[in-house]
């Protein structure tokens, strides 16, 4: 079995986000150790192997106008073998966001048969994927997204027993994930019930702003660079999203022993269980009747207690899991 020379990760969007905070994982010492790492950008032109065993991570999404581009890099691109991880497209994503969906399937067949691998970044995007006939089973991998959360594994679940319940969200202002539906729930809650303190920028910030006027027990708030002491001062963790391929903020609260009160769709429904509180997606009566549960729940401790253990280990298993495919990606 032979190793690759060099593991060229190739994006278009080097924002901070989901998918660049996803590449730092590949600096982990034994994913660093297979190959030398590289990163390129699709808008500087041709990518070209440099050896024949070297192999192309693809962290982009994928289009219509991307197809030729996926057709150059199979044809000369010259890789021993190439790896598209599916960051973005969902059956949340697909439900709310496209029509018809006939042609973007098809679009997804065209890209997922261009490539040697497609990673889904949760067990029900896999699922959806090969529901949809998107791509051969064979070739279609779940490796459950996750980052190192070692400074919120140290925290201790919230000791909440009286008051109002302290509900915590936060992540991009934008349409996906589902703050208006939130705040919009909080509308039906009495202050003394729960309170809920929004962190986050994006488009949709005046809008949330406005559905936020008048409501005592929601805050918005600017965002932040570490979730530590944000997590810190809340009992749960809500969130509410239309779509969802993962789901980071849902790793990062329980990591810190906070429950989540999410959707049921995407991969958030990787992340709830018996410990979590959870809702049907666009549910307003859903998100209050969760945040009910939880504000009478007699048990958030030893459910932070159990959801920290469970995000304990998903980093290393993630990690396992890439170093798997990568060291024989080659072969």
């Amino acid at each position: 079995m032979r190793t690759p020379n060099r593991i060229i990760h190739i994006l278009d969007d080097f924002a901070m986000g989901g998918v660049t905070r996803a590449l730092k994982n590949f600096e982990h010492p034994d994913l660093a150790k297979i190959a030398a790492h590289g990163v390129v950008d699709i808008r500087d032109g041709a990518i070209r192997a440099t050896s024949p065993q070297d192999v192309a991570v693809i962290h982009f999404t994928a289009n219509w106008k991307k197809l030729g581009w996926l057709l150059d890099l199979r044809l000369r691109g010259g890789f021993s073998r190439i790896i598209l991880i599916e960051h973005s497209y969902t059956q949340g994503y697909e439900n709310s966001e496209v029509r018809p969906k006939r042609r973007f399937r098809q679009m997804l067949r065209f890209a997922y048969g261009l490539v040697d691998a497609v990673v889904a970044v949760s067990e029900a995007q896999r699922a959806w994927i090969l529901q949809q006939k998107l791509a051969r089973p064979a070739n279609v991998v779940a490796i459950p997204q996750s980052r190192c959360c070692s400074e919120l594994l140290e925290m201790a679940p919230s000791l909440r027993d009286r008051g109002p319940l302290k509900i915590g969200a936060f992540g991009r202002f934008h349409k996906q994930k589902g703050f208006d539906l939130l705040i919009e729930a909080m509308a039906q809650v009495p202050p003394e019930v729960a309170e809920v303190k929004l962190a986050g920028a994006g488009p949709d910030e005046a809008q949330l702003r406005n559905l936020a006027a008048g409501l005592p027990n929601v805050e918005i708030m600017e965002a932040f660079t570490s979730p530590t002491a944000f997590l810190g001062d809340v009992d749960i963790v809500a969130i509410p999203s239309r779509w969802e391929a993962f789901g980071l903020v849902g790793t990062e609260a329980r990591a810190a022993g906070r429950p989540v009160l999410a959707a049921r769709v995407d991969g958030l429904i990787d992340q709830t269980d018996e410990s979590s509180f959870a809702h049907e997606p666009n549910d307003v009566a859903g998100i209050v009747a969760g945040i009910y549960e939880a504000a009478s729940a007699t048990d958030l401790m030893q459910r932070g207690r159990e959801v920290q253990a469970k995000a304990a280990g998903e980093y290393a298993c993630m990690i396992a899991q890439w170093h798997n495919l990568l060291d024989g990606a080659s072969a």
